[in-house]
């Protein structure tokens, strides 16, 4: 075969993930906030009433938990500006290019190795795949805890190839991205006080200064951090360190110790190739080939991001280091020892290494699409039902009293505006074909505690399951007398990835749900469900009192 055919199908076995991944972001995006979006919302209603220019800055650069998010905040405006209001899939699209942009940087480290191409196809099968589902739906997790990998990315290039002032420049970017990006600062610093670039290293630390004194004016603590509570447990410290780069366990293993295990594995072994390489530094300025020098850089910044994750979230466990929106380090970390292993094998060796990494990625990556399928349609089944419910209401069901309360001025005056579009995604029940049958549904009911590092709070969760209805698009209706319809989504039941290969079925009969009645209401309510384009009344209403609490009649249809 000619070199022609053989480029042509390498790119195809390349872009092939990525292609996909791009295709599944847009199929799953809506144009609907979620959760801590309002922050990127709120800041567009606050600065078109800001007066000048300074408070329209100030409003960019506002605190959020640890972080400036200027930039998020900044292409949100600049979103606006273009269209005329905030495409949120546009942004979400926008990020996971950034994010996919990173491929560009593996690609550079791969060359310099000099190995056959094919050994390159393993890297987008780990990377681009929907374990780390909150950035696929989740537009300020992606402009966040994505793009900051980019400029990561883009600054250990930019230091290996010397490129020390560009790097610094990039450096900026970060820190107004996401809280760890100014510690990118450190990273350049580090490699270039290694190197014995002292002039660089002069302007590196006075931008540093002058951008800390600009970011730490008056800083406060994040409610999510708690950093003594963190401390006071060393082992949980390190064990949260270590799962943070372990979470591609998650798609087959709930327990987070087997996190932490894979994350000791993949981050030790970069760290230990590059352990010999600094003993000659105290002789002479340390010196490195490409490859071991973009590694260096990324290797730093992962380092601190998991240290820093760690001491300001472990207090609440190691399942807090694992949550979705930090899943995405998981598959990068192993990307990187990827090709750590590939530069420190030859012949036979090597090429085991590849077919196992590429065959390893090719499962993982479609067991991500099995088994984190039903999340993603969740998140944005949620999305179209409560972008229906404020439309209806002024109310969202996903979120808690708390937060309606919080939002309802801002996204009132955004939806006057034309800064944000909403709209009923259902018909009128009258318009829909009405089923025969009558749905059983069951009830449960639990309290639940929400907890930051300085506040509590105890809400009650209303769980409504069936185990019969075997259809995938389903919604439930509540209906009362006096009131338009409030709906709320449903979650399958995931079949075994065995009876899913023997039988082609990826759901079991049935499904299950939960909301915080709280956001409901007070009144009865009739249940219904709708399946595609017919409805069904099921043998069950709620009664929301005037207290919230909830009372369950059966057999009422």
């Amino acid at each position: 075969m000619n070199s022609k055919p053989k480029s042509f199908l390498l790119s195809i076995a390349i872009l092939f993930p990525v292609v996909i991944y791009l295709i599944y972001v847009i199929a799953n995006a809506v144009p609907v906030f979620f959760a801590d979006d309002f922050h990127l919302l709120k800041t567009i209603v606050w600065g078109q009433e800001a007066p000048t220019l300074s408070e329209k800055y100030m409003l960019l650069i506002q605190q959020h938990n640890e972080h400036r998010i200027l930039i998020p905040r900044l292409l949100t405006w600049v979103d606006y500006l273009l269209e005329g209001s905030i495409n949120w899939v546009s942004l979400i699209v926008f990020g996971n290019l950034l994010w996919i942009g990173t491929l560009w940087f593996f690609w550079r480290a791969f060359k310099a190795l000099d190995v056959p191409y094919w050994l390159f196809i393993p890297l987008p099968w780990i990377l681009f795949q929907p374990q780390y589902y909150d950035n696929v739906t989740w537009t300020i997790s992606i402009l966040q805890q994505s793009v900051i990998v980019f400029w990561f990315s883009l600054i250990a290039f930019l230091c290996a190839q010397g490129k020390y002032r560009w790097a610094v420049a990039v450096a900026v970017l970060a820190t107004f991205t996401h809280g760890n990006g100014i510690f990118s600062f450190v990273v350049i610093g580090a490699i270039i006080v290694l190197e014995r670039k002292w002039k660089e290293a002069i302007i590196c630390f006075v931008v540093m200064v002058l951008v800390a004194l600009h970011y730490f004016w008056d800083f406060g603590k994040g409610p999510n951090a708690d950093f003594m509570r963190s401390l006071s447990n060393p082992v949980r410290l390190v064990a949260s360190f270590f799962a943070f780069f372990g979470t591609m366990t998650k798609v087959l293993l709930a327990n987070p110790l087997y996190a932490a295990a894979l994350g000791a594995v993949l981050f030790l072994i970069p760290a230990l190739y590059l352990l010999p390489r600094f003993f000659t530094v105290f002789r002479k300025p340390l010196s490195l080939t490409f490859f071991d020098k973009i590694l260096l850089g990324n290797l730093l910044f992962l380092a601190i991001t998991g240290a820093l994750v760690s001491v300001s979230r472990s207090w609440g466990g190691i399942e807090t280091i694992i949550a979705p929106r930090y899943q995405h380090y998981s598959p990068y970390v192993s990307a990187w020892t990827y090709l750590v292993l590939v530069r420190l094998t030859a012949g036979y060796l090597r090429n085991a290494v590849g077919l196992v990494f590429l065959l390893g990625g090719i499962a993982f990556n479609g067991l991500a699409y099995f088994v984190y399928d039903q999340e993603i349609k969740l998140r944005r089944n949620w999305l179209l039902a409560d972008d229906t419910n404020w439309t209806n209401h002024k109310r969202f069901l996903q979120y808690n009293d708390f937060f309606n309360d919080n939002v309802i001025n801002e996204y009132s005056q955004a939806q006057s505006r034309g800064i944000c579009t909403t709209r009923s995604h259902f018909k009128p029940l009258g318009t829909y074909n009405l089923g025969s049958r009558v749905v059983p549904i069951d009830f449960s009911t639990n309290e639940f505690v929400m907890e930051a590092a300085d506040w509590r709070e105890e809400h009650q969760n209303l769980r409504i399951t069936n185990t019969t209805l075997e259809a995938d698009h389903v919604f439930l209706c509540f209906k009362s007398n006096n009131r338009k319809e409030y709906w709320v989504p449903v979650q399958k039941y995931r079949t075994s990835v065995m009876n899913f290969l023997t039988t082609g079925s990826h759901y079991k009969p049935g499904f299950i749900t939960d909301l915080l009645p709280e956001n409901l209401a007070p009144a009865e309510y009739r249940i219904g469900v709708l399946v595609g384009n017919t409805f069904y009344w099921t043998d069950s209403r709620v009664v929301i009192q005037a207290d919230k609490s909830v009372l369950i009649k059966k057999g009422t249809i």
